[in-house]
């Protein structure tokens, strides 16, 4: 895949530079916490060996599924974090997917430290605090896919445990440890395996993430997450604005609210609208709605599945665009108190309850 490059530097904010972003909304963007619950950039740089670390020109029209993000302009664009997924391969043999795990852990680790003036690891809340104050883009590990352990939950017991901050139990495929949403699967409900996992990622207080969960599996999930350990959702429509097999119901966001958790509204057009290609961000907003209506303000984020194989609104170019997302926030006369929330707070407040 040829993308083309220039020299935009690390430190550039081209959101306030992006025509139609107020001077309100890109200072609100400048100052607030903003965190992406779901990149996927890992992808692209496993598949084609893409440079991450590379400032790619931003794109005047968003392209499918690659070539959303890179590390500087996501710094660039007002994020203060992103929760750094590795996605697990379910085709590989399970022999082999433990050693897979712990080799693209490293390289998301060799990656931060080679550019330690610009990002930072940060497994805990008082890590990411740090990376924020002095300046740098703060990477939270996580894994799409509890079978990246290889049904092995005592992986979690060592420095594995210790680096990833969140697990998304399933992913596209059925697996030990419970059932999918998605068509490529069925919804077996969660296992005894899948059970145990989630009480080993409570013990090693590792935020259990039921996106891609088939309902079965949701509901097992929430029966299995304690009291006072807040469940989240990080990368979803909602069924409420667009029925899909993907995107959870009223009921399920009242069950993470319940909790305490969030849940994060992705950039997937076809999850957002019935469209084959190309949607709106207007309706990125609208399932934010849907949620504050069901669930109240304190619940819904941004898990934007960029980089992820996903096509996104067409009128949210690339992530250098978060600017006129805000504006369209304010636009709607929504309060700075709850785009701050959205941004970023919600999902700070779950990850301090969590991994203080």
């Amino acid at each position: 895949m040829a993308v083309a490059t220039d020299a935009l530097s690390w430190t550039e904010r081209t959101f306030a530079t992006v025509p139609g972003v107020g001077p309100d909304a890109a200072a609100l963007l400048g100052d607030a916490h903003f965190i992406d619950l779901h990149l996927d950039l890992h992808v692209p740089v496993r598949l084609f060996g893409y440079d991450p670390a590379r400032a790619h020109r931003p794109w005047c029209r968003p392209i499918p599924f690659f070539g959303h993000t890179d590390l500087p302009r996501v710094r660039q664009s007002g994020f203060t974090g992103v929760v750094y997924d590795v996605a697990t391969n379910p085709f590989r043999p399970e022999s082999s997917r433990l050693e897979a795990t712990h080799r693209n852990l490293r390289d998301v680790v060799a990656l931060a430290e080679s550019h330690p003036d610009h990002l930072a690891i940060a497994t805990t809340a008082a890590a990411y605090d740090r990376a924020v104050a002095a300046g740098k883009l703060a990477m939270m590990p996580s894994l799409q896919g509890g079978n990246a352990v290889a049904a092995s939950v005592d992986a979690l017991d060592g420095p594995l445990g210790d680096l990833v901050t969140r697990i998304t139990v399933v992913h596209l495929t059925t697996s030990v440890f419970g059932g999918t949403s998605s068509p490529l699967g069925a919804d077996t409900g969660l296992t005894a395996r899948g059970a145990e996992l989630v009480q080993r990622m409570v013990q090693r207080r590792i935020l259990v993430d039921l996106a891609h969960a088939g309902k079965k599996t949701f509901w097992g999930l929430i029966e299995q997450v304690p009291a006072g350990t807040p469940p989240i959702v990080s990368h979803t429509g909602v069924a409420g604005v667009h029925p899909h097999w993907r995107n959870v119901d009223d009921a399920q966001i009242r069950a993470i609210a319940d909790r305490g958790g969030v849940v994060g509204v992705m950039y997937q057009s076809s999850f957002l609208e019935p469209v084959l290609l190309w949607g709106r961000r207007a309706r990125i907003l609208d399932h934010l709605q849907h949620i504050i209506d069901v669930a109240g303000e304190d619940v819904p984020a941004i898990g934007t599945d960029y980089d992820g194989m996903i096509v996104p609104p067409g009128d949210l170019a690339d992530v250098t665009h978060h600017g006129l997302l805000v504006q369209d926030m304010l636009d709607r006369g929504w309060s700075e108190a709850r785009i701050r929330k959205i941004l970023g707070l919600n999902y700070l407040r779950v990850f301090r309850e969590v991994r203080p």
